[in-house]
């Protein structure tokens, strides 16, 4: 260990303040920097609270020098993505660190000594994902994406995170990419035709947005969908019942429902799409915390967001290629024009899913960021 720097593991309080504390010293003055909910972090990052720890487990590592803290990294083991890929993949997630290569070199080397102990027989460290692929995942490629905030629930770091993840033997395993399109009318009329000539070949679907009144029930129909949806894409781990709880409660009070699309066939959920406005241009003006005034920035601002993301889309696999997004995307940007929304981000889809990439194109549709997900191999042995 270079003289003046220390790594040890967050084992007290004031160890996991530090931990949630540093991005805000080293954003500071950072204009496109959303300071995430100190709560939120706190919640995500415990074990008693988040349910993905009831499959998975964590060690939290802080980077010091002279006794100030200059960088972090938590070290995670996922059973069930191992059960799901049949691999022995570890991660490493919620890396932050001052542009200090020894520093940097230093976490990752803790990272992968942790996740070998987590993970016995650990052969491969990736992330950065915090902390699993159904949460914010990769590291911006600032050099390839547009400057700006991140939208709601996607990442951020400044340029030089991949060359410290390239000097300490990090290569990259995948790219993730999001497209930004414009909400207005000018790709109304094609798409309306393919929305009547689908609503036409399958009279037998129902298309309709959620019902808050009945949350619990969509809620189920969610599930369902979700975990069926994208069992075969790379890297995807279905997410518990619970985990799936947990995340629409915390989502719940967000839900614009005109945007939230379900299609049907006699009640039996077959593709679900989930639009949120960009509350990301609230959050960027309430410094992390929702005390004293947070919430009241939160109610004000929330009237100024004009920018949606589209989370999720997803459809059972024997009802794909049948054009059930364009309907669900052609109705959810009528409402997205009525709301008064100006912009729409489709994020984040895989590099290489075509599948989704091309629709996405009528709506003029450019892929404007990318993020990178990075790996390296654990020696046996080691």
């Amino acid at each position: 260990m270079p003289e003046g720097l220390s790594v040890s593991e967050v084992s007290s309080g004031r160890d996991l303040t530090g931990f949630v504390e540093l991005p805000y010293r080293l954003y500071a003055g950072d204009g496109d920097f959303v300071p995430p909910l100190r709560s939120e972090v706190r919640w995500m990052l415990d074990p008693a609270k988040n349910p993905f720890w009831r499959h998975a487990r964590r060690t939290l590592f802080l980077a010091r020098r002279g006794g100030r803290v200059v960088g972090r990294i938590a070290a995670i083991a996922d059973d069930e993505h191992n059960r799901v890929h049949a691999d022995r993949t570890a991660f490493f997630g919620f890396f932050e660190c001052e542009n200090d290569p020894e520093a940097a070199r230093a976490l990752f080397e803790a990272a992968e000594a942790a996740a070998r102990k987590l993970l016995p027989g650990c052969d491969k460290l990736r992330g950065p994902v915090n902390p699993s692929m159904n949460d914010e995942v990769g590291f911006l490629l600032a050099a390839e994406s547009e400057p700006g905030p991140p939208v709601l629930m996607m990442t951020y770091n400044p340029a030089y995170y991949l060359d410290l993840a390239s000097a300490a033997g990090f290569a990259k395993e995948k790219d993730l990419v999001a497209l930004l399109a414009p909400v207005d009318d000018r790709s109304f009329a094609r798409l309306g035709r393919i929305t009547d000539a689908v609503r036409r070949r399958n009279p037998e679907l129902t298309f309709r947005t959620i019902r808050m009144e009945e949350f619990p029930k969509e809620l189920a129909k969610v599930k369902v969908v979700y975990n069926g949806a994208w069992e075969q894409n790379w890297g995807f781990v279905p997410m518990t019942s619970e985990e799936l709880d947990a995340m629409a409660k915390k989502l719940k009070d967000l839900v614009y429902p005109p945007i939230v699309w379900f299609v049907e066939k006699e009640d039996k959920p077959v593709a679900f799409m989930l639009g949120m406005p960009d509350f990301n241009q609230v959050l960027i003006r309430m410094g992390g915390r929702l005390l004293p005034f947070g919430w009241l920035k939160f109610l004000l601002g929330k009237k100024k967001v004009d920018r949606v993301r589209l989370l999720a889309f997803g459809v059972l696999p024997e009802y794909r290629r049948k054009g059930l997004d364009a309907v669900c995307y052609f109705e959810g940007y009528k409402a997205a024009i009525a709301a008064g929304f100006k912009t729409v981000e489709f994020s984040w889809i895989l590099e290489d899913n075509l599948d989704l990439l091309k629709p996405i194109e009528v709506f003029e549709g450019r892929v404007y960021r990318r993020y990178r997900l990075v790996s390296r191999t654990v020696p046996s042995g080691s």
